[in-house]
């Protein structure tokens, strides 16, 4: 047996715990150490050596690869240096603010992998080979929720921080349409909600419905919602000539186990890419992508013409 991937994790915070906790008896991967310089937020993670900045462990440190997850609008000014290291990175979704600002870590180099870790999830890997098979006929629709249980804090959905909804959630209902169709994202528009969440945030309202147009002649819609009191929830439906899907891959009930559970196979997937295997998961390009749609949608929002117009 090969000895297990030796992982650090840059950022304590939610996603950082949430890895964490994930990542706790992994076969393959070993979580040994972690960067943040919060004193509290690294006490969460007791047992891993602990390092106060990047600088700091770029220097000393004795892993195979980290996972960055601070907030989204410090990706690139923390992966950057640690690809430059000759780390390989996992980075967490959006890999940026924009996609400008992911295409700056494209020219990095290195191995850049992109934590958008639906495609882990093994019911969404039967629906896309249903897709790919031609089992539900040709596509003409798909239909995409992501609802929150409740919104995160208020310093979080700050659009400078977060990139707001449509960036925080909307990346991966995007990126989801991407692969699981094959199709690429060419128009999107849609409304906001009036209704805000308290105290309320400029940017960030407290749902989103939009409709897009896809490349092979698909249709889709997309709901993003920061409140869904029964629990978080994630669907997918996809309607083709011949037959239909429908997929709830994070139920209200038992939905942090299904998402901890692609978390621990994505982790697994890294290890494979840095030891110079190929990687199943989302590429930078993906990310890319899924941002631009994210921008366009928000263009769309904003009354602006759409990016893809």
């Amino acid at each position: 047996m090969s000895e297990a991937f030796r992982l650090a994790l840059v950022g304590a915070g939610r996603m950082g715990l949430t890895h964490a906790r994930a990542l706790a008896g992994h076969e393959t991967v070993a979580l040994i150490a972690v960067v943040e310089p919060v004193d509290e937020a690294a006490a969460r993670l007791p047992g891993l050596r602990r390092y106060r900045s990047v600088d700091e462990f770029v220097h000393a440190h004795d892993v195979d690869g980290v996972l960055v997850s601070v907030p989204t609008r410090l990706h690139v000014e923390v992966a950057t240096p640690l690809l430059e290291a000759g780390l390989p990175v996992l980075c967490e979704k959006p890999c940026g603010l924009t996609g400008d600002e992911a295409r700056e870590l494209q020219r990095t180099g290195g191995v850049l992998c992109v934590a958008l870790w639906r495609r882990f999830v093994p019911s969404l890997a039967a629906l896309r080979a249903q897709i790919a098979r031609g089992t539900l006929g040709v596509v003409s629709h798909v239909l995409c929720s992501q609802w929150d249980e409740r919104p995160p804090s208020a310093a979080f959905r700050d659009p400078a921080s977060s990139g707001g909804i449509l960036v925080d959630m909307g990346v991966h209902e995007f990126d989801l349409l991407r692969w699981l169709t094959g199709q690429e994202l060419e128009d999107v528009c849609g409304y906001a909600s009036t209704v805000t969440s308290e105290p309320p945030v400029p940017g960030d309202p407290e749902s989103v419905s939009l409709a897009a147009r896809l490349s092979g002649g698909a249709t889709a819609l997309v709901t993003l919602g920061r409140r869904h009191a029964p629990g978080e929830v994630h669907r997918v439906e996809v309607i083709g000539t011949e037959g239909a899907e429908n997929v709830e891959f994070v139920p209200a009930r038992d939905g942090q186990a299904r998402i901890d559970d692609a978390l621990r196979h994505q982790a697994a997937a890294f290890a494979t890419a840095a030891r110079g295997g190929e990687w199943t998961g989302a590429s930078i390009e993906d990310a890319v992508a899924a941002l631009e749609a994210a921008e366009a949608a928000i263009a769309a929002l904003n009354g602006r013409s759409s990016a893809y117009g």
